[in-house]
C-alpha cells in the first residue's frame, strides 16, 4: 500500500512542475519613479507607446534597456501616467527572473478601473507600501501617485490608518477630496478567463469591511502596456497565450461532446429498455386483444346480419308510395344493405316508369336511381336498381311481413303493388 502512495506522489510531483505555477507578481509602490505624460491631441494608437517611450527616456536617469517600465492609459485621458524602476533596484526586491510571472505589475495598481464620482484620493496599501491615488471622474488613469513605506514590522490595521494619516499631512490635495479609510491588498485570483481579480478589504477608524474581489479592467493590449516587462516579450507571450486559449476552448469543446455523446448512449439504452417493457407488456396483452377484437367482430356481424334481414322490406316500403297503379312488381332483391333492386311492367307503357324513377331519386335518403326499361309487343318490362344514402324511416304502424316471403327475394303478381 505505501508503494502505490509513493508513485501517487512521484506522479503527482511531475505533473507539478509540468504545469507552469501562475503567479501575479506586485512591486512596492514606493520602488518607481512617475511621470504622467500629455499626449498630442489626434496621435494614432500605434504611434503612442514610441511617444511614451521616448518621453520617459528623456528623463529618465538610466537607459530604457535598464528600466522595467509601464503605463497606464485611456483615449478619454488625454494623457499617459508612466512608471519605471531599474532591475537592478528589483533584484534587491527578490524580484528576478521576471519572465516567471504571469502578469508583473506595481502594487498600486490594483484597484485600476473602479469609478469614482467626484475628483477623489484614494488610499491603497500592497507590499508593505501606502499609495495615494489622484483620481477624476470620467477615467480610471490618475493623474498623481504617491508612495511611501509604511514603518514597522507587523503591518495591523491601526498602524496602516495611522500612517494614511500621517500621508495625507504631507499631501496637497487642493480641489482632491480624500476617500475615507484605506484598501489593504488581500491577495489575487487568476479566473477562468485569464481576467485578474484583486481582493481588497477596506479599514476605516477601527471598522473592516468584508473582502471585494475587483477584476482589473484593461483589456488585451493595456494589459501588457501596464506591464513591466518590455515589448518583445509581451508579444511573445501573448501569442503563447493566444495558443494556449484555442488549445483550452478546443479541450473543452471536445469534453463536453464526449459528455453529450455519454448521455445521448445513456438515453438509447433506456430507451432500449422501455422499449423492451413496452413489448413485452404487448406481447402479454396481444391474446386478450384478440378476443375482443374477435368478439367486436362476431358482434358487428350478428348486427349486419340482423339489420339486413329486416331492411329489403323497409326500403320497399319507402317507395311503394310513389308506384303508380299501372306498375306492378314481379321481383324484388337486396344484394346489398343499402341497395334495392326491383323487376316489374307497366300496362301504361314506359312513361309511368320513368316517372316513378324521378319520384325516387327525389327521395332525401336515396342517392341513385338506375332505370333500365324497354317495350317490347306492346308490353314495358323495366328493372330499377335503388342506391340509398341512409335508412329510410320506419312507416308510421310498421309493417307486416308476407307469409312467403324472405329478406333475399320476394314475388308478387299482384298488380297494386302489395307486397
Amino acid at each position: 500500500m505505501s508503494q502505490i502512495t509513493n508513485q501517487k506522489s512521484k506522479l503527482l510531483a511531475r505533473l507539478q512542475e509540468k504545469i507552469p505555477d501562475q503567479k501575479v507578481g506586485l512591486v512596492p509602490g514606493d520602488a518607481f519613479f512617475t511621470r504622467k505624460i500629455d499626449l498630442p491631441e489626434g496621435i494614432p494608437e500605434a504611434d503612442r507607446m514610441a511617444f511614451i517611450q521616448l518621453n520617459l527616456e528623456g528623463n529618465s536617469p538610466f537607459p530604457m534597456e535598464q528600466l522595467a517600465w509601464g503605463f497606464l492609459e485611456h483615449p478619454q485621458a488625454g494623457f499617459a501616467y508612466a512608471y519605471a524602476s531599474p532591475k537592478a533596484r528589483l533584484k534587491r526586491l527578490e524580484i528576478d527572473q521576471l519572465e516567471k510571472y504571469h502578469q508583473l505589475f506595481p502594487g498600486f495598481i490594483t484597484l485600476y478601473g473602479d469609478p469614482v464620482d467626484q475628483r477623489t484620493v484614494r488610499f491603497v496599501s500592497q507590499c508593505g507600501v501606502l499609495s495615494a491615488l489622484f483620481l477624476v471622474p470620467g477615467h480610471p488613469v490618475p493623474e498623481k501617485i504617491v508612495s511611501r513605506r509604511i514603518a514597522g514590522e507587523l503591518l495591523t490595521d491601526d498602524i496602516q490608518l495611522e500612517a494614511r494619516q500621517m500621508l495625507l499631512a504631507g499631501l496637497q490635495t487642493e480641489d482632491f477630496k480624500p476617500e475615507d479609510g484605506i484598501w489593504l491588498g488581500e491577495g489575487v485570483d487568476i479566473l477562468a478567463s485569464g481576467a485578474l481579480a484583486f481582493r481588497h478589504r477596506h479599514v476605516n477608524k477601527g471598522e473592516s469591511m468584508g473582502l471585494k474581489l475587483h477584476e482589473l479592467n484593461l483589456n488585451e493590449h493595456t494589459l501588457w502596456n501596464s506591464d513591466l516587462r518590455d515589448e518583445g516579450y509581451a508579444a511573445k507571450e501573448g501569442q503563447v497565450r493566444q495558443r494556449s486559449k484555442l488549445i483550452w476552448k478546443s479541450l473543452q469543446f471536445a469534453g463536453w461532446t464526449a459528455i453529450l455523446l455519454v448521455i445521448l448512449q445513456l438515453l438509447t439504452l433506456g430507451l432500449s429498455g422501455f422499449n423492451l417493457l413496452r413489448e413485452k407488456k404487448i406481447n402479454q396483452l396481444e391474446p386478450d386483444a384478440v378476443r375482443v377484437e374477435n368478439k367486436i367482430t362476431l358482434a358487428t356481424r350478428l348486427t349486419q346480419s340482423t339489420e339486413e334481414d329486416i331492411k329489403p322490406f323497409l326500403l320497399m316500403e319507402s317507395i311503394n308510395p310513389l308506384r303508380p297503379n299501372s306498375i306492378y312488381f314481379d321481383k324484388v332483391r337486396s344484394s346489398a344493405f343499402n341497395e334495392l333492386e326491383i323487376e316489374g311492367k307497366s300496362t301504361d307503357g314506359v312513361t309511368p316508369v320513368n316517372a316513378f324513377s324521378d319520384s325516387i331519386s327525389q327521395l332525401p335518403f336515396v342517392s341513385s336511381v338506375e332505370n333500365n326499361s324497354q317495350t317490347r309487343n306492346n308490353q314495358t318490362s323495366f328493372e330499377l336498381v335503388i342506391t340509398f344514402s341512409a335508412m329510410p324511416p320506419a312507416p308510421e304502424g310498421g309493417f307486416v311481413l308476407p307469409e312467403e316471403s324472405s329478406a333475399e327475394e320476394t314475388e308478387t303478381g299482384n298488380p297494386d303493388g302489395n307486397s
